[in-house]
Order: C-alpha cells, then sequence, then structure tokens
C-alpha cells in the first residue's frame, strides 16, 4: 500500500512539474493609470536613440520571465506612428540606477499593437507584448530594471504610459543626460516560478520508493 501511494506521489510531481511548465502567470504587474508618457524612442533618421525611459522591479521568487507586456502613447504630434521595432533590456541594479545590460532583445515589428483609447491628455493610446526568444532569469528578492525602446521615426515621439503601481522611482536618459523621475510605468512580466528538473524528480520518487522498500523490510524482519 505505501509503495502505491509513494509511487502515486512521485507520479503526481511529475504532473504538477509539467503544468507549472504550461502554466504562464503574470508574476509581476504595474497597470497603466492613462495619465501621461515619458518620451522612449530611437529615431532611425538622425536622432537616434535619443530617449530611453527605465523602470526597477524586484520579485518574490526565482522566476524565468518568457514574457513583457507594456502600454505606451504617440505625442508631439497625437497621432500615431510607423514603429519598425522595439527594443527591450533587461539591467542590473548599480546604487539604485540601472547598471549594465544582462539581456536585450530587438523583436521587430509593432509588438502587437492595440489601440485602447485615449490617456489625460487626450494621446493615442496603446497595449504591447512580445515573448523573449530568451528567457530571462531573475533572482529572488533582487532588483532590476527594464527599459522598452522603439525604432521609430520623429515625429512623432512614442512614450510609455504612467502606472498606478510601482515604488515612484524611474530614470530617463534624454540626450545623453539622465534624470530621476518621481513615477512608475506601465507594465507586466509573465513568466514560471523555478520547479525540480526532471532528474530531481526521478532521484525523488527512486528516494521515496527505496523509503518504502526499506519500510517493508522492516516489517518482514519484526515478524
Amino acid at each position: 500500500m505505501l509503495r502505491r501511494c509513494v509511487l502515486a506521489l512521485a507520479f503526481g510531481l511529475v504532473l504538477f512539474a509539467g503544468a507549472r511548465a504550461q502554466a504562464d502567470p503574470i508574476v509581476y504587474s504595474q497597470p497603466t493609470n492613462l495619465f501621461g508618457a515619458n518620451a522612449s524612442q530611437d529615431d532611425p533618421n538622425g536622432l537616434g536613440n535619443f530617449a530611453t525611459v527605465y523602470d526597477d522591479f524586484v520579485l518574490a521568487s526565482d522566476t524565468s520571465v518568457t514574457d513583457v507586456h507594456w502600454t505606451g502613447s504617440y505625442f508631439n504630434p497625437p497621432s500615431q506612428g510607423s514603429i519598425q521595432s522595439f527594443t527591450i533590456t533587461f539591467w542590473d541594479d548599480s546604487a539604485g540606477q540601472p547598471g549594465s545590460s544582462l539581456l536585450s532583445e530587438t523583436i521587430a515589428g509593432t509588438a502587437g499593437e492595440t489601440f485602447i483609447g485615449l490617456d489625460f491628455f487626450g494621446d493615442p493610446t496603446y497595449t504591447y507584448s512580445v515573448i523573449l526568444s530568451t528567457a530571462f532569469a531573475a533572482n529572488a528578492g533582487t532588483r532590476y530594471w527594464l527599459s522598452i525602446v522603439p525604432t521609430l521615426p520623429f515625429p512623432p515621439q512614442w512614450g510609455w504610459e504612467a502606472s498606478v503601481a510601482g515604488n515612484g522611482v524611474a530614470y530617463q536618459d534624454f540626450f545623453g543626460d539622465r534624470a530621476q523621475l518621481p513615477g512608475d510605468f506601465a507594465f507586466d512580466l509573465t513568466g514560471t516560478a523555478a520547479v525540480p528538473e526532471p532528474a530531481t524528480l526521478t532521484l525523488l520518487g527512486l528516494g521515496l520508493a527505496g523509503f518504502a522498500g526499506r519500510k517493508r523490510i522492516g516489517r518482514l524482519r519484526r515478524s
């Protein structure tokens, strides 16, 4: 009976690991308040990467970040532009500011640009989403920074929309100068928490089975 229970437990652990591997829950969320945006843009027609916005995040557990979702808008003038690509970069923390790049990907296209209405200033606002080709491995309790920069001819300007959540600290590089911004920006991270490797599950199952065998031998010796 004990052996059947142990085998059922090991099998259940394998199924649990498979289910976790297939699920991609939101692991971090800063929803937008539609209260305006700060410029973040790479102009291929001469200005170059003149503006970059960074916002920080901390995750509660070791996580493989697989997707990034965010909200942005167009202004100056408030009309939709023609985004060529997005560059998504994760940075480490350096004395409370973005430090070195840990993972950077440039994704061609508009990242599923979807119109959701006008923000507080009457600027057309959109949601975006990308699946990373390489997941970002985030350690629990570690501060990281995220930047989102579209390649987009100016005008118009594109900006990352503000959020109602966060710690009230962000940064912007604007024409070579860095300034702290008193706010946060709208993004969600999707991913999976760390789970045991298949080999670990196999060893766990064998160990439990061995434990069951020792218990059975023990009963025979006592009879």
